[in-house]
């Protein structure tokens, strides 16, 4: 019965989740400009955050990915003029 839960512990901390989206938020085009934040934990993610870093004054399109490997990791790109 412990070797069964020491296991089960080892492979649900060594296991990993990605789940990836893709959003056309405008009709405006994507552009030639992207920013990006990035979050381990606490931060800001926001699609604003990453359109300021990336100086874009009008989204197109957004890419979020969230990866969770004993702890969440969010990147957001954001794209556009």
């Amino acid at each position: 019965m412990k070797k069964t839960l020491l296991f089960l512990g080892v492979a649900g901390l060594l296991s990993s989740c990605t789940v990836s989206r893709s959003i056309q938020l405008t009709g405006q085009p994507i552009g030639t400009n992207s920013g990006e934040s990035t979050v381990v934990l606490f931060g800001d993610s926001s699609l604003r955050t990453a359109a300021k870093r990336g100086n874009v004054k009008q989204a197109g399109a957004s890419e979020v990915v969230t990866k969770v490997f004993i702890v969440p990791i969010i990147k957001t790109k954001v794209y556009g003029e």
